[in-house]
Protein backbone atom coordinates (compact mmCIF):
# COMPACT_ATOMS: atom_id res chain seq x y z
CA UNK A 1 0.00 0.00 0.00
CA UNK A 2 3.23 2.39 1.05
CA UNK A 3 4.08 1.97 -2.43
CA UNK A 4 0.85 2.37 -4.32
CA UNK A 5 -0.38 5.84 -2.86
CA UNK A 6 2.77 7.39 -4.39
CA UNK A 7 1.76 6.13 -7.98
CA UNK A 8 -1.63 7.22 -7.38
CA UNK A 9 -0.64 10.97 -6.37
CA UNK A 10 1.70 10.75 -9.67
CA UNK A 11 -1.30 9.97 -11.40
CA UNK A 12 -3.20 12.75 -10.00
CA UNK A 13 -0.72 15.54 -10.34
CA UNK A 14 -0.63 14.27 -14.04
CA UNK A 15 -4.56 14.71 -14.32
CA UNK A 16 -4.85 18.26 -12.68
CA UNK A 17 -1.84 19.40 -15.17
CA UNK A 18 -4.23 17.89 -18.26
CA UNK A 19 -7.21 19.78 -16.48
CA UNK A 20 -5.22 23.16 -16.28
CA UNK A 21 -3.90 22.73 -19.87
CA UNK A 22 -7.19 21.92 -21.27
CA UNK A 23 -8.57 25.00 -19.75
CA UNK A 24 -6.17 27.47 -20.82
CA UNK A 25 -6.93 26.03 -24.49
CA UNK A 26 -10.22 26.52 -24.24
CA UNK A 27 -9.90 29.88 -22.84
CA UNK A 28 -7.33 30.80 -25.71
CA UNK A 29 -9.76 29.58 -28.42
CA UNK A 30 -12.62 31.92 -27.39
CA UNK A 31 -10.64 34.56 -26.26
CA UNK A 32 -12.60 34.46 -22.84
CA UNK A 33 -9.47 35.62 -20.51
CA UNK A 34 -11.54 35.35 -17.39
CA UNK A 35 -12.93 32.54 -17.91
CA UNK A 36 -9.07 31.13 -18.15
CA UNK A 37 -8.02 32.87 -15.28
CA UNK A 38 -10.90 31.28 -13.35
CA UNK A 39 -9.78 27.90 -14.59
CA UNK A 40 -6.21 28.38 -13.51
CA UNK A 41 -7.26 29.20 -10.09
CA UNK A 42 -9.33 25.91 -9.86
CA UNK A 43 -6.37 24.42 -11.06
CA UNK A 44 -4.30 26.04 -8.67
CA UNK A 45 -5.98 25.14 -6.00
CA UNK A 46 -5.83 21.44 -6.93
CA UNK A 47 -2.29 21.71 -7.26
CA UNK A 48 -2.17 23.21 -3.58
CA UNK A 49 -4.07 20.49 -2.63
CA UNK A 50 -2.44 17.65 -4.06
CA UNK A 51 1.18 18.89 -2.17
CA UNK A 52 -0.47 19.45 0.73
CA UNK A 53 -1.73 15.80 0.21
CA UNK A 54 1.30 14.42 -0.50
CA UNK A 55 3.26 16.06 2.43
CA UNK A 56 0.58 14.54 5.00
CA UNK A 57 1.03 10.97 3.30
CA UNK A 58 4.98 11.26 3.87
CA UNK A 59 4.67 12.08 7.35
CA UNK A 60 1.93 9.30 8.30
CA UNK A 61 4.84 7.17 6.41
CA UNK A 62 7.54 8.39 8.59
CA UNK A 63 5.12 8.04 11.63
CA UNK A 64 4.20 4.27 10.75
CA UNK A 65 7.64 3.10 9.92
CA UNK A 66 8.67 4.49 13.66
CA UNK A 67 5.72 2.95 15.00
CA UNK A 68 6.47 -0.58 13.60
CA UNK A 69 10.27 0.07 14.69
CA UNK A 70 9.08 0.59 18.30
CA UNK A 71 6.80 -1.99 18.86
CA UNK A 72 9.47 -4.11 17.28
CA UNK A 73 11.99 -3.34 19.59
CA UNK A 74 9.24 -3.52 22.38
CA UNK A 75 8.28 -6.79 21.60
CA UNK A 76 12.00 -8.03 21.33
CA UNK A 77 12.71 -6.57 24.88
CA UNK A 78 9.12 -8.39 26.20
CA UNK A 79 10.77 -11.32 25.25
CA UNK A 80 14.25 -10.34 26.91
CA UNK A 81 12.16 -9.63 30.06
CA UNK A 82 9.99 -13.37 29.77
CA UNK A 83 13.35 -15.02 29.27
CA UNK A 84 14.45 -13.25 32.67
CA UNK A 85 11.58 -13.74 34.45
CA UNK A 86 11.32 -17.68 33.34
CA UNK A 87 15.46 -17.82 34.92
CA UNK A 88 14.14 -16.05 38.13
CA UNK A 89 11.27 -18.54 38.57
CA UNK A 90 14.09 -21.85 37.94
CA UNK A 91 16.48 -19.94 40.28
CA UNK A 92 13.78 -19.84 42.74
CA UNK A 93 12.05 -23.08 41.99
CA UNK A 94 15.98 -24.22 42.61
CA UNK A 95 15.90 -22.72 46.42
CA UNK A 96 12.67 -24.49 47.46
CA UNK A 97 14.38 -27.80 46.22
CA UNK A 98 17.52 -26.97 48.32
CA UNK A 99 15.22 -25.87 51.23
CA UNK A 100 13.68 -28.93 51.22
CA UNK A 101 16.95 -30.78 51.05
CA UNK A 102 17.97 -29.00 54.25
CA UNK A 103 14.79 -29.80 55.57
CA UNK A 104 15.66 -33.53 55.15
CA UNK A 105 18.85 -33.71 55.94
CA UNK A 106 21.21 -30.33 56.95
CA UNK A 107 24.57 -30.15 55.39
CA UNK A 108 26.86 -27.62 54.94
CA UNK A 109 27.74 -28.11 51.52
CA UNK A 110 23.40 -27.73 51.38
CA UNK A 111 24.13 -24.45 53.20
CA UNK A 112 26.67 -23.33 50.72
CA UNK A 113 24.42 -24.20 47.80
CA UNK A 114 21.44 -21.91 49.33
CA UNK A 115 23.36 -19.43 49.79
CA UNK A 116 24.43 -19.44 46.17
CA UNK A 117 21.55 -19.88 44.62
CA UNK A 118 20.54 -16.60 46.36
CA UNK A 119 22.63 -14.50 45.00
CA UNK A 120 21.90 -15.61 41.78
CA UNK A 121 18.63 -15.12 41.69
CA UNK A 122 19.64 -11.34 43.51
CA UNK A 123 21.15 -10.41 40.27
CA UNK A 124 18.01 -11.34 38.13
CA UNK A 125 15.68 -9.81 40.52
CA UNK A 126 17.76 -6.88 40.42
CA UNK A 127 18.16 -6.26 37.09
CA UNK A 128 14.35 -6.74 36.54
CA UNK A 129 13.57 -4.13 39.35
CA UNK A 130 12.02 -6.55 41.57
CA UNK A 131 12.12 -7.33 45.11
CA UNK A 132 15.20 -9.08 46.80
CA UNK A 133 15.15 -12.45 48.15
CA UNK A 134 16.27 -11.44 52.20
CA UNK A 135 17.94 -13.39 53.76
CA UNK A 136 18.88 -12.80 58.14
CA UNK A 137 22.29 -12.18 58.33
CA UNK A 138 22.66 -14.85 61.16
CA UNK A 139 20.27 -17.39 59.26
CA UNK A 140 23.62 -19.13 57.98
CA UNK A 141 25.59 -19.80 61.31
CA UNK A 142 22.42 -20.47 63.65
CA UNK A 143 21.36 -23.46 60.79
CA UNK A 144 25.50 -24.19 60.88
CA UNK A 145 25.21 -24.47 64.83
CA UNK A 146 22.21 -26.17 64.86
CA UNK A 147 23.44 -28.77 61.98
CA UNK A 148 26.15 -29.24 64.75
CA UNK A 149 24.20 -29.75 67.49
CA UNK A 150 22.77 -32.47 66.14
CA UNK A 151 25.23 -34.34 65.18
CA UNK A 152 26.16 -34.26 69.00
CA UNK A 153 23.24 -35.33 69.99
CA UNK A 154 22.80 -38.52 67.69
CA UNK A 155 27.06 -38.55 68.03
CA UNK A 156 26.78 -41.74 70.86
CA UNK A 157 24.65 -44.72 69.50
CA UNK A 158 22.71 -46.36 72.08
CA UNK A 159 25.02 -49.75 71.53
CA UNK A 160 28.13 -47.72 71.78
CA UNK A 161 30.31 -49.81 74.52
CA UNK A 162 33.50 -48.56 73.18
CA UNK A 163 34.09 -46.68 76.68
CA UNK A 164 32.49 -48.18 79.94
CA UNK A 165 32.19 -44.73 81.36
CA UNK A 166 29.17 -44.17 78.84
CA UNK A 167 27.02 -46.43 80.44
CA UNK A 168 27.65 -44.79 83.90
CA UNK A 169 25.02 -42.10 82.79
CA UNK A 170 22.52 -41.53 85.23
CA UNK A 171 19.44 -39.56 84.24
CA UNK A 172 16.71 -38.16 86.91
CA UNK A 173 13.60 -36.45 86.45
CA UNK A 174 12.38 -34.97 89.64
CA UNK A 175 8.71 -35.24 89.70
CA UNK A 176 6.74 -34.55 92.46
CA UNK A 177 4.24 -37.55 91.87
CA UNK A 178 6.94 -39.45 90.55
CA UNK A 179 11.11 -39.69 90.23
CA UNK A 180 11.84 -40.63 86.28
CA UNK A 181 15.12 -42.29 86.34
CA UNK A 182 16.90 -44.19 83.08
CA UNK A 183 20.23 -45.26 82.44
CA UNK A 184 19.59 -45.90 78.79
CA UNK A 185 17.55 -44.30 75.99
CA UNK A 186 15.25 -47.36 76.14
CA UNK A 187 11.45 -46.05 76.81
CA UNK A 188 10.46 -49.25 78.26
CA UNK A 189 13.67 -49.13 80.64
CA UNK A 190 12.52 -45.45 82.15
CA UNK A 191 12.12 -46.51 86.14
CA UNK A 192 9.38 -44.50 88.01
CA UNK A 193 9.93 -44.05 91.49
CA UNK A 194 6.97 -42.36 94.11
CA UNK A 195 8.70 -39.12 95.05
CA UNK A 196 8.02 -39.78 98.85
CA UNK A 197 11.06 -39.50 101.08
CA UNK A 198 10.53 -40.51 104.56
CA UNK A 199 13.68 -39.83 106.97
CA UNK A 200 13.84 -43.13 109.54
CA UNK A 201 16.20 -44.00 112.68
CA UNK A 202 18.86 -45.50 112.05
CA UNK A 203 18.51 -47.96 114.94
CA UNK A 204 15.08 -49.12 113.25
CA UNK A 205 17.36 -50.41 109.63
CA UNK A 206 20.12 -51.91 111.79
CA UNK A 207 17.17 -53.61 114.15
CA UNK A 208 16.07 -55.22 110.84
CA UNK A 209 12.30 -53.81 110.10
CA UNK A 210 13.07 -54.16 106.26
CA UNK A 211 14.19 -56.99 104.34
CA UNK A 212 17.04 -57.03 102.22
CA UNK A 213 15.62 -59.19 99.46
CA UNK A 214 12.54 -58.05 98.72
CA UNK A 215 11.12 -59.30 95.90
CA UNK A 216 9.83 -56.29 94.24
CA UNK A 217 12.90 -53.58 94.88
CA UNK A 218 10.77 -50.33 93.73
CA UNK A 219 8.35 -51.38 96.48
CA UNK A 220 10.90 -51.60 99.45
CA UNK A 221 13.34 -49.11 98.95
CA UNK A 222 15.62 -48.30 101.63
CA UNK A 223 18.82 -46.90 102.53
CA UNK A 224 21.60 -45.66 105.26
CA UNK A 225 23.48 -42.00 104.35
CA UNK A 226 25.91 -40.32 106.74
CA UNK A 227 24.32 -41.97 109.58
CA UNK A 228 20.37 -41.17 109.02
CA UNK A 229 17.63 -43.92 107.51
CA UNK A 230 15.62 -43.18 104.56
CA UNK A 231 12.65 -45.11 103.00
CA UNK A 232 11.75 -44.40 99.49
CA UNK A 233 8.86 -44.55 97.07
CA UNK A 234 6.05 -46.45 98.08
CA UNK A 235 7.85 -47.73 101.04
CA UNK A 236 8.15 -44.16 102.51
CA UNK A 237 4.79 -43.25 101.76
CA UNK A 238 3.17 -46.73 103.65
CA UNK A 239 5.21 -44.88 106.44
CA UNK A 240 2.76 -41.89 105.97
CA UNK A 241 5.72 -39.72 103.95
CA UNK A 242 3.97 -36.84 102.06
CA UNK A 243 4.44 -35.91 98.34
CA UNK A 244 6.03 -32.46 99.50
CA UNK A 245 3.64 -30.35 97.13
CA UNK A 246 4.71 -26.86 97.43
CA UNK A 247 8.27 -27.57 98.88
CA UNK A 248 11.35 -27.05 96.75
CA UNK A 249 12.53 -29.62 94.38
CA UNK A 250 15.93 -29.46 96.17
CA UNK A 251 14.26 -31.27 98.90
CA UNK A 252 15.67 -34.77 99.43
CA UNK A 253 17.07 -34.26 95.77
CA UNK A 254 20.27 -36.23 96.99
CA UNK A 255 18.20 -39.21 98.41
CA UNK A 256 16.76 -39.64 95.19
CA UNK A 257 19.59 -39.36 93.19
CA UNK A 258 21.68 -41.70 95.24
CA UNK A 259 18.39 -44.31 95.53
CA UNK A 260 18.07 -44.47 91.63
CA UNK A 261 22.26 -45.02 90.92
CA UNK A 262 21.79 -47.63 93.84
CA UNK A 263 18.60 -49.00 92.42
CA UNK A 264 20.53 -49.60 89.22
CA UNK A 265 23.55 -51.04 90.45
CA UNK A 266 25.99 -47.86 89.87
CA UNK A 267 29.09 -47.58 91.69
CA UNK A 268 32.14 -45.68 91.42
CA UNK A 269 32.28 -42.86 88.86
CA UNK A 270 28.69 -41.83 87.64
CA UNK A 271 27.84 -38.91 85.69
CA UNK A 272 24.30 -36.93 86.73
CA UNK A 273 21.52 -35.33 84.36
CA UNK A 274 19.08 -33.48 86.21
CA UNK A 275 16.10 -31.09 85.95
CA UNK A 276 15.02 -27.70 87.98
CA UNK A 277 12.09 -25.29 86.74
CA UNK A 278 13.28 -22.41 85.20
CA UNK A 279 11.09 -18.89 87.04
CA UNK A 280 14.15 -16.93 86.29
CA UNK A 281 17.70 -16.99 85.38
CA UNK A 282 18.87 -16.05 89.03
CA UNK A 283 16.85 -18.31 90.42
CA UNK A 284 18.18 -21.09 88.34
CA UNK A 285 21.56 -20.60 88.84
CA UNK A 286 20.96 -20.53 92.34
CA UNK A 287 19.65 -23.52 92.55
CA UNK A 288 21.42 -25.22 89.92
CA UNK A 289 25.09 -24.27 91.81
CA UNK A 290 23.29 -25.40 95.54
CA UNK A 291 21.90 -28.91 93.51
CA UNK A 292 25.84 -29.67 92.13
CA UNK A 293 27.59 -28.54 95.10
CA UNK A 294 24.91 -31.68 96.96
CA UNK A 295 25.42 -34.20 94.54
CA UNK A 296 28.91 -34.01 93.25
CA UNK A 297 31.27 -35.90 95.46
CA UNK A 298 32.11 -39.15 96.47
CA UNK A 299 29.27 -41.04 98.59
CA UNK A 300 29.37 -44.12 100.73
CA UNK A 301 25.77 -45.32 100.92
CA UNK A 302 24.08 -48.57 102.49
CA UNK A 303 21.57 -49.68 100.22
CA UNK A 304 19.09 -52.42 101.15
CA UNK A 305 21.93 -53.43 103.51
CA UNK A 306 24.91 -53.90 100.93
CA UNK A 307 27.66 -50.82 100.97
CA UNK A 308 27.82 -48.75 97.81
CA UNK A 309 30.20 -46.53 96.83
CA UNK A 310 29.45 -43.82 93.79
CA UNK A 311 31.52 -40.98 92.90
CA UNK A 312 29.56 -38.55 91.08
CA UNK A 313 32.24 -36.34 89.08
CA UNK A 314 29.96 -34.60 86.50
CA UNK A 315 26.33 -32.84 87.19
CA UNK A 316 24.70 -31.30 84.56
CA UNK A 317 21.49 -29.20 85.61
CA UNK A 318 18.99 -28.59 82.78
CA UNK A 319 15.53 -26.76 82.62
CA UNK A 320 12.97 -29.35 82.83
CA UNK A 321 11.35 -29.34 79.63
CA UNK A 322 14.45 -29.37 77.51
CA UNK A 323 15.29 -32.93 77.74
CA UNK A 324 12.00 -33.86 75.42
CA UNK A 325 13.11 -31.51 72.87
CA UNK A 326 16.24 -33.42 72.71
CA UNK A 327 14.66 -36.75 73.09
CA UNK A 328 12.00 -35.47 69.94
CA UNK A 329 15.07 -34.70 67.58
CA UNK A 330 16.88 -37.70 68.30
CA UNK A 331 14.11 -39.81 67.15
CA UNK A 332 14.27 -41.16 63.52
CA UNK A 333 12.67 -39.64 61.00
CA UNK A 334 9.33 -37.82 62.06
CA UNK A 335 6.11 -37.95 59.42
CA UNK A 336 5.78 -35.28 56.43
CA UNK A 337 4.73 -32.14 57.31
CA UNK A 338 6.23 -32.38 61.25
CA UNK A 339 8.96 -29.67 61.55
CA UNK A 340 12.65 -29.36 62.64
CA UNK A 341 12.81 -28.03 65.66
CA UNK A 342 16.38 -27.62 65.57
CA UNK A 343 15.55 -24.29 62.88
CA UNK A 344 12.63 -22.85 64.26
CA UNK A 345 11.58 -21.10 67.39
CA UNK A 346 9.95 -23.76 69.46
CA UNK A 347 8.06 -23.82 72.80
CA UNK A 348 7.84 -26.91 75.13
CA UNK A 349 5.72 -26.93 77.97
CA UNK A 350 6.05 -29.45 80.18
CA UNK A 351 2.93 -29.58 82.51
CA UNK A 352 3.50 -30.89 85.79
CA UNK A 353 2.10 -32.05 89.26
CA UNK A 354 2.87 -28.40 90.56
CA UNK A 355 4.02 -26.08 87.70
CA UNK A 356 3.63 -25.61 83.57
CA UNK A 357 6.95 -25.50 82.73
CA UNK A 358 7.82 -23.23 79.62
CA UNK A 359 11.25 -23.36 77.45
CA UNK A 360 11.52 -21.08 74.62
CA UNK A 361 13.80 -22.79 71.79
CA UNK A 362 15.05 -20.78 68.58
CA UNK A 363 17.41 -22.39 66.14
CA UNK A 364 18.57 -24.93 68.99
CA UNK A 365 19.63 -21.83 71.19
CA UNK A 366 17.64 -21.88 74.73
CA UNK A 367 16.49 -18.39 74.87
CA UNK A 368 16.67 -17.62 78.98
CA UNK A 369 14.98 -14.18 78.83
CA UNK A 370 12.00 -15.67 77.34
CA UNK A 371 11.36 -18.99 79.06
CA UNK A 372 9.53 -18.99 82.02
CA UNK A 373 7.30 -21.57 84.61
CA UNK A 374 4.69 -21.14 86.20
CA UNK A 375 2.65 -22.66 89.42
CA UNK A 376 -0.01 -24.49 88.26
CA UNK A 377 -0.10 -27.92 87.79
CA UNK A 378 -2.35 -31.01 87.94
CA UNK A 379 -2.13 -31.13 92.07
CA UNK A 380 -4.64 -28.52 91.63
CA UNK A 381 -6.63 -31.48 90.03
CA UNK A 382 -6.14 -33.97 92.41
CA UNK A 383 -7.26 -31.52 95.08
CA UNK A 384 -10.63 -30.51 92.91
CA UNK A 385 -11.31 -34.42 92.77
CA UNK A 386 -10.48 -34.90 96.59
CA UNK A 387 -12.85 -32.19 97.69
CA UNK A 388 -15.79 -34.21 96.37
CA UNK A 389 -14.65 -37.59 97.92
CA UNK A 390 -15.36 -38.45 101.33
CA UNK A 391 -11.91 -39.28 102.92
CA UNK A 392 -9.94 -38.42 100.03
CA UNK A 393 -6.25 -36.99 100.14
CA UNK A 394 -5.66 -35.33 97.39
CA UNK A 395 -1.76 -36.46 97.72
CA UNK A 396 -2.89 -40.10 97.97
CA UNK A 397 -0.87 -42.28 95.55
CA UNK A 398 -4.37 -44.33 95.11
CA UNK A 399 -6.22 -41.48 94.14
CA UNK A 400 -3.45 -39.91 91.39
CA UNK A 401 -3.48 -43.51 90.10
CA UNK A 402 -7.55 -43.90 89.86
CA UNK A 403 -7.49 -40.66 88.16
CA UNK A 404 -5.19 -41.49 85.17
CA UNK A 405 -5.95 -44.89 84.21
CA UNK A 406 -8.52 -44.76 81.09
CA UNK A 407 -12.03 -44.50 80.76
CA UNK A 408 -14.27 -47.15 82.74
CA UNK A 409 -11.22 -48.06 85.22
CA UNK A 410 -11.15 -44.97 87.34
CA UNK A 411 -12.32 -45.92 90.82
CA UNK A 412 -10.84 -44.84 93.74
CA UNK A 413 -11.49 -46.24 97.10
CA UNK A 414 -10.22 -43.90 100.67
CA UNK A 415 -9.15 -45.21 103.72
CA UNK A 416 -12.02 -46.58 105.53
CA UNK A 417 -14.82 -45.98 103.07
CA UNK A 418 -17.24 -49.02 102.01
CA UNK A 419 -17.88 -48.05 98.17
CA UNK A 420 -15.26 -47.05 95.29
CA UNK A 421 -16.41 -43.71 93.87
CA UNK A 422 -16.46 -43.32 90.10
CA UNK A 423 -14.16 -40.95 89.07
CA UNK A 424 -15.73 -40.97 85.40
CA UNK A 425 -19.19 -39.28 87.20
CA UNK A 426 -17.12 -35.77 87.48
CA UNK A 427 -13.43 -35.62 86.36
CA UNK A 428 -14.54 -35.34 82.46
CA UNK A 429 -16.07 -32.24 83.93
CA UNK A 430 -12.99 -30.79 85.57
CA UNK A 431 -10.69 -32.08 82.81
CA UNK A 432 -12.19 -29.74 80.04
CA UNK A 433 -12.36 -26.92 82.62
CA UNK A 434 -8.69 -27.55 83.36
CA UNK A 435 -7.99 -27.47 79.58
CA UNK A 436 -9.20 -24.71 79.04
CA UNK A 437 -7.34 -22.87 81.78
CA UNK A 438 -3.98 -24.44 80.99
CA UNK A 439 -4.73 -23.00 77.00
CA UNK A 440 -5.29 -19.66 78.53
CA UNK A 441 -2.23 -20.17 80.33
CA UNK A 442 -0.10 -21.29 77.41
CA UNK A 443 -1.06 -18.90 75.17
CA UNK A 444 -0.60 -16.06 77.96
CA UNK A 445 3.43 -17.43 78.23
CA UNK A 446 3.59 -17.79 74.48
CA UNK A 447 5.94 -15.34 72.53
CA UNK A 448 4.31 -13.98 69.24
CA UNK A 449 6.97 -15.13 66.95
CA UNK A 450 6.51 -18.81 68.25
CA UNK A 451 3.76 -21.14 66.79
CA UNK A 452 4.69 -24.39 67.22
CA UNK A 453 5.20 -25.83 70.40
CA UNK A 454 5.58 -29.63 72.04
CA UNK A 455 3.59 -30.58 74.95
CA UNK A 456 5.01 -33.28 77.27
CA UNK A 457 4.97 -34.15 81.14
CA UNK A 458 2.34 -36.25 82.78
CA UNK A 459 -0.40 -33.27 82.89
CA UNK A 460 0.34 -32.71 78.92
CA UNK A 461 -0.68 -36.58 78.25
CA UNK A 462 -3.30 -36.26 80.37
CA UNK A 463 -4.72 -33.34 78.89
CA UNK A 464 -3.42 -33.72 75.15
CA UNK A 465 -6.99 -34.36 73.71
CA UNK A 466 -8.79 -30.79 75.07
CA UNK A 467 -5.15 -28.94 74.77
CA UNK A 468 -4.43 -30.32 71.34
CA UNK A 469 -7.73 -28.93 70.16
CA UNK A 470 -8.41 -25.83 71.87
CA UNK A 471 -4.55 -24.80 70.75
CA UNK A 472 -5.41 -25.37 67.02
CA UNK A 473 -8.71 -23.08 67.47
CA UNK A 474 -6.05 -20.44 68.70
CA UNK A 475 -4.02 -21.31 64.92
CA UNK A 476 -0.82 -22.98 67.60
CA UNK A 477 1.10 -26.30 66.05
CA UNK A 478 1.12 -28.18 69.08
CA UNK A 479 3.03 -31.87 68.75
CA UNK A 480 2.93 -34.06 71.98
CA UNK A 481 6.40 -35.80 73.30
CA UNK A 482 6.26 -39.64 73.04
CA UNK A 483 6.42 -40.90 75.66
CA UNK A 484 5.41 -38.13 76.86
CA UNK A 485 6.13 -38.81 80.97
CA UNK A 486 9.77 -40.15 79.91
CA UNK A 487 10.33 -37.89 77.70
CA UNK A 488 12.30 -35.53 79.59
CA UNK A 489 14.26 -38.20 81.36
CA UNK A 490 15.31 -39.82 78.05
CA UNK A 491 16.51 -36.37 76.76
CA UNK A 492 18.52 -35.62 79.72
CA UNK A 493 20.29 -39.12 79.46
CA UNK A 494 20.89 -38.71 75.36
CA UNK A 495 22.00 -35.05 76.54
CA UNK A 496 24.44 -37.04 79.33
CA UNK A 497 25.55 -39.31 76.59
CA UNK A 498 26.62 -36.66 74.20
CA UNK A 499 28.75 -35.12 76.91
CA UNK A 500 30.91 -37.77 78.29
CA UNK A 501 31.03 -38.76 74.45
CA UNK A 502 32.52 -35.32 73.28
CA UNK A 503 34.99 -35.34 76.75
CA UNK A 504 36.40 -38.61 75.62
CA UNK A 505 36.92 -37.66 72.14
CA UNK A 506 38.78 -34.55 73.21
CA UNK A 507 40.88 -36.30 75.91
CA UNK A 508 41.91 -38.95 73.30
Amino acid sequence: MIFIIPLLFGALGAAVGAVAGAFTTHAAGEKDRQAAKHHRQVANELTDKYTNLEKKYYEFADESKRQINDLTRQHALDEVEKDCLRLAVRLQQNLITLMWEIDRESTADALNRFQTAVEQTNQVLYQLKEELIIVPDDYYTRLLKAIEATKQINAVKPNDVENKTILSVLSVDLGIISTKTCVSREPNNVVFIPANVKQISFEQIRGGLFEPKATDPLMDLWMEHQGSGYAVGQLAADFGANLCVGQSKLESALIKVLASAAYFKLKDEISVVIGLPFFSLKEFELDKAQLISMIASPHLITFRGESVYLNITKVCVMPEGYGSLLWTEAQPKKARGSPDFTKIPVAIFDIGHQNINMVIVDNFRFVKDASKSEYFGMNQLYELVAAGIDGADSQSLGLISAVNKPRGERFYLPKGASKPTNLDDFLPNFTEMFSREICRRVLALLPERVTDVIITGGGGEFFWDDVQRLLKEARINSYLAAPSRQANALGQYIYGEAKLSAAIRAAG
